[in-house]
């Protein structure tokens, strides 16, 4: 695992800084950009740079944003997997981005996190779910390192849980991703859909 630094110490970086950290992902062989950040700004060179990396082979995955609103960039971008929030009821947070171009939800509220000086709080956003399916697509890639970013993503898709307040995304379900992996590596068309009932969370009052 690499920390490949592109924001500064207010969490902000012009898109120059973004591209070069993708392309020094490119050149080292990066397999997944885990990418918890977001603009509401389109950027050609973002783009090009995007569709770079997945033509060498890297998996993508970003926050959609948090303004209950549309896709930010790079999520809004096709080749990037968009990640929304859910809430401990298991549903879409209110304060998640939505759109076509989400792909899977998993939890983004009230979420236990490392902090400064050995310490832990409470917090929420996409960029909280979006780590949660970086680190099941490392989970799933290694099992096989010769699979395709796009079998991951698939996988990871369509073995997600229907959630009850929307019909955009599923939620990220890891167990059931491993039991299907076999069999999707062979017939990608007839592997059940994830049936189960998603599980809410418990509720951190912090």
């Amino acid at each position: 695992m690499y920390s490949v630094k592109a924001l500064d110490s207010e969490n902000i970086a012009p898109v120059s800084r973004i591209i070069e950290g993708i392309y020094w992902c490119i050149d080292n062989d990066i397999n997944i950009i885990n990418m918890s950040f977001g603009t509401v700004n389109y950027s050609n060179a973002l783009r090009i740079a995007v569709e770079d990396a997945y033509e060498s082979g890297i998996l993508m995955i970003a926050a959609v944003g948090n303004e209950s609103s549309t896709i930010e960039y790079p999520a809004a971008f096709s080749q990037v997997m968009g990640v929304a929030a859910v809430g401990t009821d298991a549903e879409i947070a209110e304060f998640s981005n939505m759109g076509d171009e989400v792909e899977i939800a998993a939890p983004g509220e009230k979420v236990k996190v490392n902090s400064f000086f050995g310490f832990q709080t409470v917090t929420h956003g996409t960029s909280i779910a979006a780590p949660h399916v970086t680190g099941a697509a490392s989970l799933l890639w290694q099992k096989d390192t010769s699979k395709s970013n796009e079998f991951i993503r698939q996988l990871l898709a369509h073995s997600s849980k229907n959630i009850e307040n929307t019909d955009e995304c599923g939620l990220l379900d890891v167990s059931y991703a491993l039991e299907i992996y076999d069999e999707f590596s062979i017939d990608t068309g007839n592997v059940p859909e994830n049936m189960a009932d998603p599980e809410t969370f418990e509720e951190i009052d912090e």
